[in-house]
């Protein structure tokens, strides 16, 4: 094989790559800047509590609270996220079937404008993240991430993240009967797939695997820069596998967005519920 005849295959494989850091990148950093203020404002946010009249009314009554406002942070933000979630995907259900509705004909839109604009290297490159926002490809994930925590002796992070997970994929499963949405003309598609289409199973399932992934990193004792890489990595195949669903002509967008407006749902309720569970542990009022 000639050098010239090598620069098309290096040139196929590398531009998928190219590609990928791009949209990491993009990920990155502003991702980077978006958790030091969040962390420090959180901070703030709990010193004020410990020391307002609410805080130490309650310091009065039931003991120290400094250790329970990182809690109430996350029920909060976690119940304003599920909220506004369940919000828009009950609005993306109603108007998906409507063919008067912006919903509809934006699905249309992009259906239409992604059939004549695919080209080669974001092809492989969307093929690549559709495989792995399969149920094969993220079961296997899921598990060899339980694995390591097992053996991490991060018992608790391993049993969130299998349930969270399987769960997750149940409820994809039901929602999709519930709504039994037909798929785009498959005729243009470039992807094999079948079922029904809402909520889209890929971009539903990778947003709760990934997004309980990326909780578990931030939990871990790394520096920042390290946490901020890796759910950078965490949004990019998000996105990218939602992105693919569409490109590759087997969802219409609102398929993506409901996915994810339910896997935000899912997620949060998850996480909320695994952090009372492990300061119930903490507290020695659920047993070991």
């Amino acid at each position: 094989m000639t050098v010239t005849s090598m620069f098309p295959s290096l040139l196929t494989f590398a531009a998928p790559v190219i590609l990928f850091l791009a949209f990491w990148a993009l990920s990155y950093l502003p991702l980077a800047g978006l958790i030091r203020v969040v962390v420090a404002a959180a901070n703030r946010g709990s010193a004020w509590v410990v020391h307002s009249r609410v805080g130490k009314w309650a310091v009065g009554h039931y003991g120290p609270i400094g250790s329970y406002a990182p809690i109430v942070l996350v029920l909060v933000l976690g119940g304003i996220a599920a909220i506004g979630a369940g919000y828009l995907f009950v609005e993306l259900a109603e108007a998906a079937g409507l063919t008067n509705s912006a919903v509809y004909r934006v699905d249309q839109f992009i259906h239409t404008w992604f059939g004549h604009e695919r080209q080669s290297a974001l092809t492989v490159l969307l093929d690549t993240a559709t495989n792995i926002g399969g149920s094969i490809s993220l079961g296997s994930i899921v598990a060899v991430v339980a694995v390591i925590l097992f053996a991490r002796k991060e018992r608790a992070s391993a049993i969130f993240v299998v349930v969270t997970a399987g769960t997750g994929a149940l409820l994809n499963l039901g929602l999709k009967m519930i709504f039994a949405r037909a798929r785009p003309d498959l005729t243009s598609a470039i992807s094999v797939a079948r079922w029904y289409s809402f909520p889209s199973g890929h971009a539903m399932g990778s947003f709760i695997t990934f997004g309980a992934l990326a909780y578990i990193v931030l939990r871990q004792p790394w520096p920042w820069g390290a946490k901020s890489a890796g759910l950078a990595i965490a949004v990019t195949i998000v996105v990218l596998v939602g992105l693919s669903r569409v490109y590759l002509g087997v969802h219409w967008a609102s398929d993506i967005a409901g996915g994810w407006s339910a896997g935000t749902v899912w997620l949060a309720s998850a996480v909320a519920a695994f952090e009372i569970i492990l300061r119930l542990r903490d507290e020695k009022v659920v047993p070991t």
